[in-house]
């Protein structure tokens, strides 16, 4: 059963004249005719009541003339659905952040990013860069923001700076050390170091910036995640590691080093040269949002 031959159907039944539907089709009256026949052979009866002119639907084709409209109706939306995927205004981002990179800026690209594009849904993954990245690859996301990869050629992988990040240290708000607006690193000599257990690189540049400075430093990848990361920071357990543009958990306080910490790149991380339409669509609602903003 061809479309064509329902939209000839219901242009018949609406205007119940041949010579009058084959204009507004367009259509050469044999082609109209033909298209009628072969619907009625399809569905196996007669669908109008006629012998030397039209006299009206039959029982078939009333019952069939509101299904063929709904069918050509969803045949439009199909259309104008694939259309807006092309153009990267539907369809699905699936997104992965790493927490340290889940920043105020970021949340307004997908604020600005879902306003814009309201038919694209969104699905967002916050975890570790290992998992984030082994997903990515695997086809189970579309874009990671996270820390560069440097991705060798052939790899198929791209990336863009977006910010960069600030880093201190994670402590209890009544930590005596939380009293300085800047903590001098040679301080942290001897303090226990929370670190992520599935995360080797999380806080390895602190650990070598403290050694820089004559302070060692005790790490115990002893946190399942961020939450139980700073529930033990709050149990004061130790301190850990923090992006000085996210705000605190009560209780507890972000403070920076002297001298400070090396800033770190986030990046956008996609695959291939000519991404997914969402992908690109965001990729330029997060280049104009980063490139405004003073406090990513």
């Amino acid at each position: 059963m061809e479309l064509r031959w329902l939209k000839s159907f219901v242009v018949v039944a609406e205007e119940m004249h041949f010579s009058r539907a084959a204009r507004r089709l367009h259509l050469a009256q044999p082609a109209l005719t033909a298209h009628i026949r072969q619907l009625e052979e399809e569905v196996g009866a007669p669908l109008f009541d006629r012998s030397n002119r039209m006299r009206g639907l039959t029982p078939a084709g009333a019952a069939l003339l509101p299904e063929a409209r709904a069918l050509l109706e969803r045949a439009d939306q199909m259309r104008a659905l694939a259309d807006n995927a092309a153009r990267g205004d539907a369809g699905t981002l699936r997104a992965g952040i790493i927490p340290p990179a889940a920043t105020r800026t970021l949340a307004e690209v997908f604020r600005s990013f879902s306003a814009l594009l309201p038919g694209v849904r969104l699905a967002v993954r916050l975890g570790g860069q290992d998992r984030l990245m082994a997903a990515l690859v695997a086809g189970d996301l579309d874009v990671v923001v996270g820390r560069p990869e440097y991705p060798p050629e052939g790899s198929g992988l791209r990336e863009r700076r977006l910010f960069r990040e600030e880093q201190g240290v994670l402590l209890r708000a009544d930590d005596p050390l939380a009293a300085k607006p800047a903590i001098p690193v040679r301080l942290l000599d001897g303090r226990v170091l929370l670190l992520l257990r599935d995360n080797l690189h999380f806080g390895q540049v602190l650990i070598e910036h403290a050694a820089r400075h004559s302070a060692s430093l005790l790490p115990r990848h002893d946190a399942e995640d961020f939450p139980a990361l700073h529930w033990m920071v709050l149990a004061g357990l130790g301190i850990a590691p923090t992006s000085l543009l996210l705000t605190p958990p009560a209780g507890l306080a972000a403070r920076p080093l002297r001298p400070a910490l090396p800033k770190l790149d986030v990046c956008a991380i996609w695959r291939g040269d000519h991404p997914a339409p969402p992908v690109t669509r965001w990729l330029g609602v997060a280049r104009e949002a980063f490139h405004r903003a003073r406090d990513p």
